[in-house]
């Protein structure tokens, strides 16, 4: 963890942009490990990938939503 913490500390010191392009690899590259591994885990049907892309299209309409809220003075 430290050496995690040393390796961010000039990322964290970036313009608000490339502190979310940072943050949001790391969370697509998150969610792709997610719906790879386990989602092709626990299905034993062949791997569709329509499968994966609505797995990702809810996610961002959730984010969407969230944000949307957020702004509108919501929770």
């Amino acid at each position: 963890m430290p050496a995690g913490a040393a390796a961010s500390a000039p990322i964290a010191r970036l313009p608000p942009a490339f502190l979310t392009g940072f943050l949001s690899f790391g969370l697509v590259a998150l969610l792709y490990l997610v719906t790879e591994e386990l989602l092709a885990e626990a299905h034993e049907t062949p791997d569709r990938p329509w499968v994966t892309d609505m797995f990702f299209v809810g996610f961002l309409a959730l984010l969407t939503l969230a944000e949307l809220l957020g702004r509108s003075g919501g929770a």
